[in-house]
């Protein structure tokens, strides 16, 4: 169990990490959740995101990979992260029964486990369970996961956060991992800062607020 004062926690650079979810091109495309063109956007905007505050990131595809029937991962995914290589699996549908995939999540030495994925009911609730089982606190970016259709994806965020995980949004960790960095390193923060401007500003729904706010 995850103590309250673990939970209630802040997302740092120090103690989260991302997991990407069979987030395939074909998978993708059954996907009428959310937007479709917002669901790239905001993965990417993850990806992106997980690259400037250097937080680990984990890997995996359902299907075997590229040559199965799922497809690749999206390419902004494996255009930002060209030197990780996504655990291909094949019959696990929770990746956390694949000792791969479990040994990875390990060797971030992180606890709290921001997710996205493919789709929510199967590749998310699966292995999001099992990390919670584990004593992981679990991170569900809304906005950078979806499944076959509203009511599916809605039913599988309830179970989930009645299970204990967190639901958040991608614009949403960009603010609290800045935030936390400011209050640990206020140096190092600011001169972050103008990276971090112009991610707000490619992947907020409001570019010109976030720009006022960035420039008190």
């Amino acid at each position: 169990m995850i103590k309250q004062a673990d939970y209630l926690q802040q997302l740092t650079p120090e103690n989260a990490a991302v997991l990407f979810i069979d987030n395939q091109t074909t998978l993708t495309l059954g996907v009428q959740s959310i937007d479709l063109t917002l669901l790239k956007t905001n993965t990417e905007g993850l990806a992106k995101l997980a690259k400037l505050f250097a937080l680990p990131v984990v890997l995996t595809t359902t299907g075997g990979g590229a040559e199965g029937p799922s497809g690749p991962l999206l390419k902004p995914i494996t255009d930002t992260f060209p030197q990780i290589a996504p655990i291909n699996r094949t019959g696990n549908l929770n990746a956390m029964d694949d000792s791969r995939f479990a040994e990875a999540v390990k060797k971030t030495g992180r606890r709290k486990l921001i997710l996205s994925g493919i789709t929510t009911d199967f590749c998310l609730v699966y292995p999001a369970l099992s990390l919670m089982a584990a004593g992981y606190h679990v991170f569900i970016v809304v906005d950078a996961s979806g499944s076959w259709t509203e009511e599916i994806n809605h039913w599988a965020l309830e179970r989930l956060i009645q299970a204990g995980a967190t639901p958040t949004n991608v614009q949403s960790i960009a603010g609290e991992l800045q935030n936390s960095a400011m209050n640990a390193d206020p140096a190092a923060a600011k001169a972050r800062l103008p990276e971090v401007m112009a991610w707000f500003g490619a992947y907020t729904p409001a570019p010109a607020i976030i720009a006022m706010s960035g420039s008190d």
